[in-house]
C-alpha cells in the first residue's frame, strides 16, 4: 500500500489545483482480477469506491483496460477522478 498514499496526495494536492491542463485520474477497484474476462459490464463512478452487492470492490484487468481505452478515445472526464468496479 506504499504507493497509494503518494498517489492520493498527488491527486489532492497537485491535480485538484491544476487549471492549465485537462487531466484525468483513473482509480481502479480495490482488487484486480488478472484472470477475469472482459465483460464490458462495469460501473463507473467519481470519487467513491464502487462495490458490489456483497461489498466487494473488484474489476478484471481486461475491463479496466477497456474503460481506459474508451476514455482515451472518447473523453468523458475532465479535470476529475473517476473510478470503476462491478
Amino acid at each position: 500500500m506504499g504507493g497509494v498514499r503518494p498517489l492520493g496526495d498527488f491527486y489532492l494536492n497537485t491535480l485538484m489545483n491544476e487549471n492549465d491542463i485537462d487531466w484525468v485520474f483513473f482509480s481502479p477497484a480495490g482488487v484486480f482480477d488478472q484472470e477475469g474476462k472482459k465483460t464490458g459490464s462495469y460501473r463507473l463512478g467519481k470519487d467513491d469506491l464502487i462495490v458490489d452487492a456483497e461489498g466487494n470492490s473488484h474489476i478484471s484487468v481486461q475491463d479496466y483496460a477497456d474503460a481506459m481505452v474508451n476514455e482515451l478515445e472518447k473523453p468523458a472526464h475532465h479535470k476529475e477522478r473517476f473510478t470503476i468496479g462491478y
